[in-house]
C-alpha cells in the first residue's frame, strides 16, 4: 500500500511480495508455490466482506483488482452508518498433532505359544497406523509392556487375547491419556488355523481404519474436543480438524472456516503437505460442484495440489488429491498415473483404498477400480461416501440399474445436487418414473441453474461420453432437460 501511495507500483510484483512478506528466497517459483496468489485472493475477499459490514461507513474504499497486486483507492459517494462486525466464535485449537502408542496385547490364554499373536498383532497394527502421516505412532517393545515407562503418546491402543473353544477372543480398546477415558472398544472373534491368519489381518485393517481414517474415531474425538474449547484460533492440526469437520458435515459455514484456517496455515507452515492438499481439495470441490461464491481459481487449486504432492511424494493422501484435481480438469491420463502411484505406495493398506478405487474407476479402469473399492468397503467402517459415485457409474455402465440405485442411496447425504441426480437417473433406469421426477425436483431445488450448467458439471466426474449420454437422457425422462452449452 505504501509503495502505491508513493507511486512505486513497479516494485509490487509476485516475486517481491513472496520475498518481503512471506520470506521466500530467490528460488521462489509461483507455479509450485501459489501462496502469493492465494493470499491476494484472501485479501480481496476480506476487503469485500469488510465494506459490506463494518466498513460501510468508510469514505474511502480500498480494492485489489483480479490479476493485479496493486491496490486501488476510491472515494465513496455515499456514507452510511457502520454495521456491527459479523461472525461467530471460532472453536479452539485442538492442541498438538495426535500421537498414539500401540502396546502388545495381554495374553490371557495361559499358553506361551500364543505370545507371538499378542505381540505380532500390535506390531502389524502399528505398521498399518503409520500409513497416516498425520499421526505419530509409537510401538511399545514387548519387554517394556506393563513396566513403569514414560508415556510417549496421548492415546494408547491395547487389549487382551483370550482362548475360546472355537478359537480366540481379542478385545481392543483406545484410551485417551489426557482424560483417562476409554474412547473406543471392540471385541473380535478369530477362528483357529487355517483361517486364523486371514482373520487377524482383517482385524488389523479394520481397527486401523476405525481409529485413524479421516472420519474415524480419533478425528471425531479430537473434533468434538476442539469445539468444547475457548474460541482461540491457531495450530496446524486445528486447520486439519476444520477440514475433517467440514468433510463430515458438508456445512457451508464449516467450509469457510476450514478454507480460511488452511489458507492461514500454509502461510505460517508452508511445508505442511497435508494442508496444501486439503486446501486443494476444498478449492477443487468448490469449482467442480459449481458452489456459490468465489474461493480459489482452479489453477490455484491445482498449484496447491502439486505443492502438496511435491512436498510429500510418498504420502498417498497428497498423491490422490493431485489425481482428483487432474481428473476434474480433464487430465485423465495423468490423473490415472497418480492414482496408480498411490496404489503402489499404499500396498495392501485399507487407508485411502476406497479413494484409490474411486479415482481409478473414474479414470477409466472399470475392472480394477470397482474391485478395489469393494475390497475397501469390506474392511473400512468409515468409507468416504462419495466413493459410491463410482459404483453408481459402474451400475449404469454395466446396465445394472438395481446396483446403480443401491449405490445412489449409499452416496453422501443430500448436501450436494449429485445425490438427487444419481437417484433420479437410477430410478429412471429401474422404470420408476414418478419417483425419478420427485428426485429431479429436489435436484432443481438444490441447483436451480442445473439446466444451464448441467453438462459441464456432469463431465467433471463422468468422462466416458456414453455414460454422459446415459445420464443426460435419463434426466430428460425425469423432467430435467439440459440446455446447450
Amino acid at each position: 500500500m505504501t509503495e502505491t501511495l508513493e507511486r512505486r507500483t513497479k516494485m509490487i510484483s509476485q516475486q517481491a511480495i513472496a520475498g518481503e512478506v512471506f520470506g521466500r528466497g530467490d528460488d521462489f517459483d509461483p507455479t509450485t508455490d501459489p501462496i502469493v496468489r492465494m493470499q491476494a485472493g484472501r485479501v480481496r475477499r476480506s476487503l469485500e466482506h469488510y465494506y459490506l459490514t463494518a466498513g460501510t461507513g468508510d469514505p474511502v474504499s480500498i480494492g485489489l483488482p483480479k490479476g493485479s497486486y496493486v491496490p486501488t483507492f476510491e472515494w465513496r459517494r455515499t456514507v452510511s452508518s457502520p454495521a456491527p462486525p459479523a461472525g461467530a466464535g471460532i472453536p479452539g485449537d485442538a492442541g498438538s498433532w495426535p500421537s498414539l502408542l500401540v502396546s502388545p496385547l495381554r495374553n490371557l490364554t495361559g499358553q506361551r505359544d500364543t505370545d507371538f499373536i499378542a505381540e505380532g498383532l500390535a506390531s502389524d497394527l502399528a505398521a498399518e497406523l503409520s500409513h497416516d502421516r498425520a499421526l505419530h505412532v509409537f510401538l511399545t517393545p514387548s519387554a517394556a509392556a506393563g513396566a513403569d515407562r514414560p508415556q510417549p503418546a496421548r492415546f494408547e491402543i491395547g487389549g487382551t487375547l483370550a482362548k475360546r473353544a472355537d478359537g480366540m477372543k481379542i478385545n481392543l480398546h483406545l484410551l485417551d491419556g489426557a482424560s483417562g477415558r476409554q474412547v473406543w472398544a471392540e471385541t473380535f472373534r478369530c477362528p483357529p488355523p487355517p483361517g486364523q491368519g486371514e482373520c487377524l489381518d482383517k482385524i488389523v485393517q479394520t481397527t486401523a481404519a476405525t481409529v485413524a481414517e479421516e472420519q474415524g474415531i480419533l478425528a471425531r474425538h479430537l473434533d468434538a474436543e476442539s469445539r468444547r474449547q475457548p474460541p482461540v484460533r491457531g495450530g496446524t492440526y486445528e486447520a486439519i480438524l476444520r477440514y475433517l469437520h467440514f468433510d463430515s458435515t458438508n456445512d457451508p459455514e464449516a467450509y469457510s472456516e476450514a478454507f480460511e484456517a488452511l489458507l492461514e496455515t500454509v502461510e505460517t507452515d508452508p511445508n505442511c503437505a497435508v494442508c496444501w492438499s486439503y486446501l486443494a481439495r476444498l478449492g477443487g470441490a468448490h469449482w467442480s460442484l459449481g458452489m456459490p461464491g468465489e474461493r480459489m481459481p482452479i489453477e490455484e487449486s491445482m498449484s496447491a495440489a502439486r505443492r502438496g504432492a511435491g512436498l510429500a511424494p510418498r504420502d498417498v493422501r497428497c498423491r490422490l488429491t493431485l489425481s482428483y484435481l487432474l481428473l476434474l480438469t480433464d487430465e485423465v491420463d495423468e490423473a490415472r498415473r497418480e492414482a496408480e502411484a498411490a496404489l503402489e505406495l499404499n500396498g495392501m493398506s485399507t487407508f485411502w483404498l476406497d479413494t484409490i478405487g474411486y479415482l481409478l474407476s473414474l479414470c477409466g479402469d472399470w475392472e480394477r477400480g470397482p474391485e478395489i473399492l469393494r475390497r475397501a468397503l469390506e474392511t473400512n467402517p468409515f468409507p468416504r461416501r462419495a466413493c459410491y459415485g463410482a459404483l453408481w457409474l459402474e451400475g449404469l455402465l454395466r446396465d445394472d440399474p438395481a446396483a446403480a440405485l443401491v449405490a445412489a442411496r449409499e452416496y453422501a447425504p443430500e448436501a450436494y445436487f449429485w445425490s438427487p441426480l444419481m437417484e433420479a437417473v437410477a430410478l429412471v433406469a429401474n422404470g420408476q418414473k414418478q419417483e425419478a421426477a420427485a428426485a429431479a425436483g429436489r435436484l432443481l431445488e438444490m441447483k436451480p441453474d442445473f439446466p444451464e450448467r448441467g453438462h459441464w458439471l456432469i463431465t467433471r466426474y463422468a468422462k466416458l461420453p456414453a455414460l454422459v449420454e446415459t445420464i443426460e437422457q435419463a434426466l430428460a425422462e425425469a423432467g430435467v432437460t439440459l440446455r446447450e452449452d
